[in-house]
Order: C-alpha cells, then structure tokens, then sequence
C-alpha cells in the first residue's frame, strides 16, 4: 500500500503506492520520546499499517496526529489511532463537523456512480497515461467502496488558528497555516532541524493536483508564499515522491498555466471538448493523475465561461 522513505533523520515519508487504496501520502516524525504521524490514509487498514510501521520505527506510540485538510484520503485512517491526540486546524474540524459523515447507503451509492463514471472513461480513453490513472482511480474507489462499512469519523481534539508547536525531548516541529488554497483551510508541518516540510495537497511532485475544491489565486500566492518564506531542502508532498525545492516552481508553474489555458479555450470560443482534444500541455502530460488534468480544466473552464 505504501513504501517508507527516509528523508531525514527522524523522518520518515509514507508514499502510497498508486492503486492500492492508501491514496494520500502519510509522513513520522520521531521527536524523541514520542510519534507525530502527519495524514492517515484512506483506508483504515493501511492507517493500522501506518501506526505499526511508525511504533517500530521510533520505538514509541504514536501520541500526535495531524491532518492537513478535510479530504478523506488524508483522514479516514484516524481511527485506527485511537490513544492519538488528532490536531487540525480550526476551519478543518469545522467542515468535517458541521457537514457530519455521509449516511453508508447513500456513500456507497455516490461511490459506486463514480466507479461507473470512471469505467466509461476508461473505455475510451485515447491517451494511455490517462487510461492508466483512470485504471489506479477506479481501484482506489472499489477499494474504498469495500471499507466503507467500517469507516468512522474521527475529527480534531485539539485545533489552531495560525500556528502551533509541539515539543518533544530531541526536536519541535511547527504547524502552520497560511490559509485555504487547495481547500478551505490547509495545514504544513515545518521540521527545522533537518529542514523538512510536509506540505499536504498544497505543493505536490510532479502529480496533476485536483483544484474542484480549492482556490486558484489563493493557491498560486500560498505556493509562492512557502517558497520565499520557508527555509527547507526536502520536501514531503500530498502525493508523489519526496522533492525539493524545485517543486515549488513546478507546482506554480501548473496552477498558473492551466488557469491561463483555460482562459484561453474560453475566449477561443470553442468547446471544452475541442481543447481537451489537444491533450494535456507539456510538461504536464508526463504527470501522475493524467486524467486529474481534464477535472481541473473543465472547472475552469466552465467557472470563466459563466463569468
């Protein structure tokens, strides 16, 4: 379901492995006398995995978790850490409360709709690296259809504003917002003593983000935010593999052009369809999540043409 890397000494990344369920990217830091583990998968049993694999790594139980945002590929698992303090930020743990679970029957319906929607898509996909992300989405779907029934939710005890530190015997750590980008509200972990930053859904590697829920012109500013502000050489993203700093100017190089992109399409004139035709621009077309770019271009696209 996931592979651990070590990306400094006392941190370790948790990659999911693409059609497996986990989804999202997990992150453990060993502060010395105890565990922060940062997200917790789709899939409770990946999240069990993740606590084992985290105790044996540090030798101490996991006492923190922190949830970047409300998707639940960063948070289903948190029942599988029952002894944890779960930390999120304030406008986090509102959403997650105030919309309340989904009724099962009516999740496993939704659920089972998109699978529907993503085989058609599959079908007759014409660009092999969106047939195969199409391949990996429709897996991680089923996947979750199946646990569904065993699926509770488990939101923050613990909330911040802006930020917070927590301090172990060997090292701190700082959670900090700058705001919503991706979602309504988006958390980071900064490890300074290794610089390390765990960026959630806001930056990732190489991996086509999904924008339907988040705010382009506040994520673009966030992204070019960190990169000026924040003093890291590693960098733990929400899917794809560890990175660098390098992947700040990626990042913003795909939240930018995809939204002049579909600015352009809209003054064309000409459908959505006919664009998404063309395929997706270089360098772009070699992502992960290839079919993640017609989503975003579409929202888009249709956001400007009603404006």
């Amino acid at each position: 379901m996931f592979k651990v890397e070590e990306v400094a000494h006392g941190v370790w990344a948790a990659i999911v492995t693409p059609g497996r369920g986990a989804v999202g990217n997990a992150s453990i830091i060993d502060l010395g006398d105890t565990t922060v583990v940062v997200d917790t998968f789709s899939l409770p049993g990946a999240a069990k995995l993740l606590r084992e694999t985290a105790e044996q790594l540090t030798g101490n139980p996991v006492q923190y978790i922190v949830n970047t945002h409300y998707h639940g590929d960063h948070h289903y698992g948190n029942q599988e850490f029952a002894d944890s303090l779960i930390i999120s930020t304030e406008l986090t743990r509102e959403v997650l409360t105030t919309t309340g679970p989904p009724e099962l029957g009516e999740w496993q319906e939704g659920l089972q709709k998109q699978i529907a929607a993503l085989q058609e898509a599959h079908s007759t996909a014409a660009d092999t690296r969106v047939q195969a992300a199409l391949g990996y989405e429709i897996e991680e779907k089923q996947a979750l259809l199946e646990a569904t029934p065993a699926i509770r939710r488990v939101t923050a005890a613990v909330t911040f504003k802006d930020t917070l530190d927590i301090h172990g015997a060997d090292r701190s750590i700082h959670l900090f917002t700058y705001g919503g980008g991706h979602t309504i509200s988006d958390a980071m972990v900064y490890i300074a003593d290794v610089k390390v930053l765990i960026a959630g859904d806001l930056v990732l590697n190489q991996s086509h983000p999904a924008m339907l829920h988040g705010f382009p012109e506040a994520w673009t500013g966030i992204v070019e935010r960190i990169g000026l502000e924040m003093d890291f050489t590693r960098l733990i993203p929400g899917h794809g593999g560890v990175a660098g700093r390098e992947s700040i100017a990626e990042m913003l190089s795909y939240l930018q052009e995809i939204q002049t992109y579909a600015a352009a399409a809209v003054r064309s004139g000409e459908s959505a369809e006919v664009w998404i035709a063309k395929g997706i621009p270089a360098p772009f077309d070699t992502w992960e999540g290839s079919h993640i770019f017609d989503w975003n271009f579409r929202w888009l696209y249709n956001t400007y043409n009603q404006s």
